[in-house]
């Protein structure tokens, strides 16, 4: 009872603590850059304004931004209305206490995330996990210009340590993060539901009763921020499709994309051809392993890098994930392959200063270097692998 109270009044200090900072103390952080697209949502929202209805959205944005229609930008926010619904405090704010709340958030989520993943670890190891994590490239860059990953980080995270604790809450908690930014949380979903499937012990029904419940929940208050929304968001994402940014990929970062450029059109219809063959040799992969993967960390370490090699339309900064297969491998590899590791961790910080992004390739080579780490960690994962069977091993 004391650790709850003890808990419940730090949150309550460390939130009193972030409003006073966003709102009192000035900072640098840019207020129009990927931020703005959930800010001007959440401005949306706080005004009974659908999310997704862009004229009325930009509208509004523009109002609020000061700036000529003519030269107003409108970032799209292509997420599920629950995200905006969870952020819609910002919306309460001018932009640049808003930013700087943002990013005060994504920093708890992030060492929120570290603190999961390393639970069980020695603790001068898991002391520099914390700082580690702030410094890889990936996560700077997402930081500095406001980027979405953090719920998805966090809800693996909280899915890795929920499922070792037989946590029901958690575990759902953890899903419904997932879903905060499908295109790169559905594969690591669609992994822990098969655990639980395959497992299908109590834990396992106790929690898709109450996934079920929360999924009911979440589509149910999708209304309060678009009446229209199962009509509406599936409309603006067809026609975010169509931007050119988007339609090209050309800031994208994935091997799918590369391997586009390299040998094809360079289309990003290609790159979707391309991911799905990526996947099916990777499902095969995995299904010949499969009796190995004893561990619900290895099973969702392989999804997380099974995401960044297939997903075609994946930035630099969606990287940040490569921090959970870093956590998976760090406890389980040898001298070796802890220098690889090493290797891994650094390449991505060089190449993008010395190259731009024309760096990113470096990402997409780390993440095949990490799978086949995985693999063979996974072949050679045996009795001493913790975490609980999903697979009977015959």
């Amino acid at each position: 009872m004391k650790r709850q109270i003890l808990f419940l009044l730090s949150s309550f200090l460390l939130t009193l603590v972030m409003f006073l900072i966003a709102l009192y103390v000035p900072t640098s952080l840019p207020a129009h850059s990927d931020f703005s697209a959930i800010y001007n949502t959440d401005l949306a929202l706080v005004h009974r304004v659908p999310i997704y209805d862009l004229e009325q959205v930009e509208a509004l944005a523009v109002q609020y931004a000061g700036l000529p229609a003519e030269k107003f930008f409108l970032a799209r926010f292509p997420y599920p209305p629950w995200y905006a619904l969870s952020t819609f405090y910002l919306g309460l704010m001018h932009a640049g206490a808003a930013a700087t709340l943002w990013f005060e958030l994504n920093l708890v989520m992030l060492f929120l995330s570290v603190w999961l993943l390393t639970d069980g670890w020695p603790g001068r190891l898991r002391l520099i996990a914390f700082p580690l994590a702030l410094f890889f490239f990936p996560v700077l860059g997402a930081l500095s210009v406001g980027q979405y990953d953090f719920p998805v980080l966090l809800g693996t995270s909280l899915l890795i340590y929920a499922l070792r604790k037989e946590n029901v809450p958690l575990t759902v908690l953890g899903m419904v993060l997932l879903t905060f930014k499908p295109h790169i949380g559905a594969l690591i979903l669609l992994a822990a539901l098969v655990w639980l499937i395959v497992t299908w012990d109590r834990f396992g029904k106790r929690v898709m009763r109450l996934l079920i419940a929360a999924g009911i929940l979440l589509f149910a208050i999708g209304f309060l921020a678009d009446p229209r929304w199962v009509i509406s968001y599936p409309e603006m994402l067809l026609n975010y499709q169509s931007e050119g940014n988007v339609s090209s990929c050309s800031e994208c970062a994935s091997l799918p994309v590369w391997l586009s450029r390299w040998f094809f059109d360079g289309s990003l219809i290609t790159a979707m051809m391309i991911a799905v063959v990526v996947l099916v040799v990777l499902i095969v992969l995995i299904y010949f392993i499969r009796s190995s993967l004893r561990s619900n960390e290895l099973l969702l370490g392989t999804a997380v890098l099974t995401t960044l090699l297939v997903s075609p339309y994946l930035y630099n900064y969606d990287f940040l994930l490569l921090l959970v297969p870093f956590a998976v491998l760090i406890p389980r590899v040898h001298l070796i392959e802890s220098a690889i590791l090493v290797f891994c961790y650094l390449v991505p910080t060089f190449a993008l200063l010395l190259y731009g992004r024309n760096g990113n390739i470096s990402l997409v080579l780390i993440s095949i270097v990490m799978m086949v780490l995985l693999y063979i960690r996974v072949k050679k994962s045996a009795i001493d692998v913790p975490g609980r069977s999903a697979y009977n091993n015959k």
